[in-house]
């Protein structure tokens, strides 16, 4: 009896630690608000709010608790309703396009709105208002739901997007000038849309970035004084040994090396007006090698110059010249320096001023 008492008490107690140890491995209970009211009709997408973009995000129970719920619920709110305001702006951006068919120069409107998408990304959840939460007592998933008003988040955007473009055209420093002075001069357009009086007081001073925008566009504008672009054109390896010489040449003279290759005229005239050039200085380079008398190597340059007007594509002048440079190994022969002979003639000098 004793035995079979002892057993028992064993049997109890090895349930016991069963169960405790249950207990300790379980998950723990979701976070969950006595919330016994009916779900809002917004939990079902059947409900909008007038003059407002509203977004809607739910979330499961997760690690954190309540707290972390909230957190990821909002943060898909706000995606959801910056969604709800690239579909309007799209849906606009194509009534604009569309207008601007029979209108030559309506590209603007288009250009502003493809603008307004991506700045629009960059609402927070501080300039969005709580629109009403709902948590399931059963299954503990959380709605959220948040609004921002219209005429707010319209004007709220068209500043984002002329700050951006503004501080877009400092921050790019690869750009070409008339690009650059193209984002100024649509900061100052986008700057010119904003209702500020719908806008909170520290979204900035209208006059301040007034100011601020016309200063850059007038440094911008000053620093357009080279209006000589230089354009070279020809094989990989002479162009890389003549980039350097020709660089240092423009900067000397006051114009602007571009170093992108262009190989017709048409193209080369389209880069000079992204550089704000007046004319234009096409440079043809091509050269050859061949075996000399005694193990001599002789190398032939032959440039062209072509100077063209910019704004109307008429070429004003041309001339060439051919030089010739020896060394004793087919690699030695020295291009810059024969390059820089040949451009400093006088026939050709004249043409690069």
């Amino acid at each position: 009896m004793r035995r079979f008492k002892d057993g028992v008490r064993g049997m109890a107690g090895v349930a016991l630690l069963v169960v405790f140890c249950g207990c300790l491995g379980a998950a723990p209970r979701p976070e969950c608000r006595a919330d016994e009211r009916r779900a809002p009709l917004w939990v079902h997408h059947v409900e909008s709010l007038g003059g407002y973009y509203v977004g809607m995000g739910q979330a499961e129970p997760v690690e954190g608790g309540l707290f972390a719920q909230r957190q990821l619920a909002g943060r898909r709110a706000l995606a959801d309703l910056i969604e709800k305001i690239q579909v309007t702006v799209e849906s606009s951006m194509e009534l604009s396009e569309s207008q601007a068919m029979g209108a030559a120069g309506d590209v603007s409107v288009t250009r502003a709105a493809k603008r307004h998408l991506q700045v629009a990304s960059g609402l927070t959840l501080n300039e969005v208002t709580d629109a009403g939460s709902y948590q399931d007592p059963s299954t503990c998933r959380l709605w959220m739901r948040v609004k921002i008003r219209r005429d707010l988040a319209d004007n709220l955007l068209a500043l984002k997007h002329a700050r951006a473009l503004f501080q877009q055209s400092i921050d790019e420093t690869g750009a070409t000038p008339a690009q650059t002075l193209r984002w100024v001069t649509e900061a100052q357009a986008r700057l010119a849309d904003v209702d500020f009086s719908v806008l909170p007081r520290d979204a900035g001073s209208r006059e301040n970035l007034t100011v601020l925008f016309a200063a850059r566009r007038v440094a911008l504008e000053a620093m357009e004084g080279r209006h000589l672009v230089w354009l070279l054109s020809g094989a990989s390896p002479l162009r890389e040994a003549l980039v350097p010489v020709l660089r240092d040449l423009a900067g000397l003279r006051g114009a602007f090396f571009v170093e992108t290759p262009c190989s017709a005229a048409i193209d080369c005239l389209a880069q000079a007006r992204e550089y704000a050039g007046k004319q234009l200085v096409w440079i043809n380079a091509t050269a050859d090698i061949s075996s000399g008398s005694m193990g001599m190597h002789k190398g032939a340059l032959h440039l062209g110059i072509a100077r063209f007007d910019v704004a109307t594509g008429s070429l004003l002048a041309t001339a060439s010249e051919e030089g010739q440079g020896f060394a004793f190994e087919e690699g030695g022969i020295d291009w810059p320096g024969l390059a820089e002979r040949l451009l400093t003639g006088e026939g050709m000098d004249t043409l690069l001023h």
